[in-house]
């Protein structure tokens, strides 16, 4: 047998994050769970099948979010890079955006029941552009500084891998048990339980989010202290000139848009087919089912962090998809009466293909600011990163719309039980097994293309700290 060709290089002691650090950076990544995902996971479940409005328009109004984003995203990316103050580029915003990401969020959770549906729209509305606004200042200078915090090539797939693993705690211990707490006896209600729980989270999350603005310091490289100011347009011309950047992002959204289109869909025939309509049984699975997404996250990043540094990022990045394909084919076996936990399997594997996904493309395009920076002369860590944020939230929120969409025209109505309309769920099982694979085939030609080795990156950083003169 011949050994592999690749290369693996010794990250110096200098180009590591300590373990105080990357638990203070996670503290943070904790609360990022929180504001992105809960949304956009518990919005039908929480607004259309327990206080009754139209999952149209909760779709609706998570899609416009999304176009906001599309200015508000590059905008702070702009701002986050020219940033100048002493307390570093990132970290002031970073705290506001803690603050006022959590007040947001608390307050979507008290938009009450009964509302006409125009009510519901706007209110829904404006309390989301407020919310997703804070979270874009909050988010994208983190992931910036995420990208910065080492200049190693391998160094980087830790950090993000930092970032997942607090993903995943949150979503074990935290995250999936949303719904379920919101059932719980200990409330009247629902309704004051979709109150309380969000208030508690929110009021934890504004702490964890904090932690890394009022802790991490920033080392800000003399370089970049001295680049000129970049305009938001001219930065976001040279970010979408940059072809190894564009691959990795268009393989994100065509493997997130495809899966998320139907992925929270599975709720239904869950409740509807598997459990016989049991409510208390299916807050207890749905978190089941959750957390065991977030399991087998945390049991994959080991794996990537030691096959990608042996045969290279790109090469454990393109078997993500094949997972996504997997899990997706399962569904058409593990939708059976009284048997919920077969509905783990899918769920389990196509976290394996979405972990190698959130963990290495974002490696991957910490790597692709240097190669940014030979192009253009630049370091624009926070356009980078508002540009895969705004295409990761694009993604799930268009995705959640058209979801609204299938579950309303398959005739899915909450009041009808057990009593749904002939072949609805078997359609949602269907599209289940079918759609993500289109997506997952796009995302591994896309990360195929990608040609950014580990030896091209440090022959790449030795050029440019000779560019540069300093450190």
């Amino acid at each position: 047998m011949t050994k592999s060709s690749h290369k693996q290089h010794i990250t110096a002691p200098e180009d590591k994050v300590s373990l105080g650090k990357k638990i203070l950076y996670g503290s943070g990544s904790f609360a990022d769970m929180t504001f992105q995902w809960t949304l956009v996971a518990f919005a039908l479940a929480i607004f259309n099948m327990e206080l009754g409005y139209s999952a149209v328009l909760v779709g609706s109004v998570l899609a416009i979010t999304r176009l906001w984003d599309a200015i508000t995203d590059p905008l702070m990316g702009a701002i986050s890079d020219n940033f100048r103050s002493r307390f570093g580029r990132r970290r002031p915003f970073i705290g506001v955006g803690a603050i006022l990401s959590g007040v947001f969020f608390i307050a979507i959770w008290f938009i009450p029941s009964g509302l006409s549906d125009t009510t519901f729209f706007i209110t829904f509305l404006v309390l989301s552009l407020l919310f997703y606004t804070s979270y874009t200042v909050f988010t994208v200078p983190f992931l910036a500084m995420g990208y910065e915090m080492s200049s190693d090539f391998h160094e980087r797939t830790n950090m993000m891998n930092v970032r997942v693993f607090a993903n995943s705690l949150n979503g074990i211990f935290m995250f999936s048990w949303f719904f379920a707490l919101v059932q719980s006896d200990f409330w009247s209600g629902p309704s004051e339980g979709i109150r309380m729980v969000g208030l508690g989270f929110g009021l934890v999350m504004i702490v964890l989010g904090l932690i890394p603005a009022l802790t991490l310091k920033e080392k800000t490289k003399s370089y970049v202290k001295k680049q000129e100011r970049i305009p938001v347009f001219k930065s976001i011309k040279f970010t979408f000139s940059c072809k190894p950047f564009i691959y990795l992002v268009v393989a994100f959204f065509a493997a997130l848009f495809a899966y998320n289109t139907v992925a929270t869909a599975y709720i239904y025939p869950l409740r509807y087919y598997v459990l016989g309509n049991d409510g208390a049984l299916f807050g207890t699975w749905n978190g089941l089912i959750e957390a065991s997404h977030h399991i087998a996250t945390v049991l994959m990043l080991w794996p990537i962090s030691v096959l990608s540094k042996r045969v290279g990022k790109r090469v454990i990045c393109m078997i993500a998809p094949l997972f996504l394909v997997l899990g997706s084919l399962a569904n058409f076996f593990c939708y059976v009466p009284d048997m919920p936990e077969l509905v783990l399997i899918p769920r389990f594997l196509v976290a394996i293909g979405i972990a190698g996904l959130f963990v290495l493309v974002p490696s991957m395009i910490a790597d692709v600011v240097d190669y940014d920076e030979m192009k253009t002369g630049t370091r624009r860590e926070g356009m980078f990163g508002a540009i895969f944020s705004w295409v990761l939230k694009f993604a799930l929120a268009i995705a959640l719309l058209i979801n609204g969409f299938i579950v309303e025209g398959l005739g899915v109505n909450n009041d009808l039980g057990v009593n749904q309309p002939e072949g609805s769920m078997e359609t949602i099982v269907n599209l289940l097994g079918i759609v993500p694979i289109l997506g997952a085939v796009v995302a591994f030609y896309c990360i195929y293309k990608y040609t950014l080795t580990e030896g091209k990156m440090y022959e790449l950083r030795g050029e440019l700290e000779k560019r540069r003169g300093v450190n």
